[in-house]
């Protein structure tokens, strides 16, 4: 995805996908959305956009990924594995970051593994 902001003709285009344009709509006086052969959505345009956009000059972006941890007991299946996998290398420990702290927590507040790390190791 790529968007652009061209201040002089005050217009914004995102576009999802580098496809030949076959068709277009004016959805609003405003908004324009031009499609491929196939129906996909490849770019959206917006125009008058400082009207329509509160500051078209700054971006904010975030993907929100499926957790791959799943519910206690439950294991994770390969897929879920996998997309785990491709995920940046920061992302990934961000991710096992977050899921030692919540061990930590898990572990702080149960006592039985305290009393077992204080006592003697007797073999029978």
């Amino acid at each position: 995805m790529k968007i652009s902001y061209n201040p002089e003709t005050d217009v914004l285009n995102i576009y999802f996908q580098e496809s030949p344009v076959e068709k277009r709509e004016r959805e609003q006086p405003d908004r324009i959305l031009d499609y491929d052969k196939n129906g996909n959505l490849v770019r959206l345009k917006i125009l008058n956009a400082s009207q329509r956009v509160s500051n078209p000059q700054r971006v904010e972006y975030s993907v929100i990924l499926p957790n791959p941890v799943t519910e206690e007991g439950k294991p994770l299946s390969l897929s879920d594995r996998l997309a785990f996998m491709q995920l940046p290398l920061e992302e990934r420990r961000r991710i096992l970051a977050a899921q030692s702290e919540a061990m930590i927590e898990h572990y702080e507040q149960d006592t039985e593994w305290r009393e077992f790390q204080g006592s003697d190791i007797i073999a029978y």
